[in-house]
């Protein structure tokens, strides 16, 4: 890695490699476990959980590929390093699903039996705290604006 990849690194959490292969990672994952996976929009998403008790503070870190198209979300909970996959949860209005985004820039997917809070992002500085929990990627502020209008819209 060279003196640039290093500081792009820690401005952007990505090299230019790792966010090639990442994305493209995120795409395999995805298709694996969605039928006709390529017609989805993807963009990753986390999430941090703070519990603050008086003696503990506990902070959970979850990952998520989003996968998106007219009337229809996926959602694909992964590891930081993009290893592994839960089942994919499918929200569209057959099943009740409701999605949305807040002011404070988070996006809600829920339906009767399961709720996902999550958050779009463009990088994640790897001089971050937490960035060691998320996945080495990039997006365009573009593609997360659209997300954002998406989750707007709702299904």
């Amino acid at each position: 890695m060279g003196l640039m990849d290093i500081v792009k690194k820690l401005l952007t959490g990505a090299t230019d490699e790792e966010n090639a292969r990442n994305k493209a990672r995120m795409r395999e994952l995805f298709n694996e476990c969605v039928p006709e996976g390529d017609q989805y929009t993807l963009i990753y998403c986390h999430m941090e959980d703070f519990t603050d008790a008086v003696v503990v503070k506990v902070t959970t870190h979850s990952n998520f590929i989003v996968g998106y198209k007219p009337g229809e979300v996926v959602v694909v909970p992964v590891d930081a390093e993009l290893k592994g996959h839960e089942e994919p949860v499918v929200f569209n209005k057959e099943n009740g699903g409701q999605i949305k985004s807040t002011l404070v820039g988070y996006c809600t997917a829920s339906k009767p039996d399961v709720t996902f809070q999550f958050e779009p992002i463009t990088y994640e500085p790897g001089i971050k705290r937490g960035s060691k929990y998320a996945v080495s990627v990039t997006q365009s502020h573009a593609e997360v604006a659209a997300f954002r209008k998406f989750f707007k819209q709702g299904l």
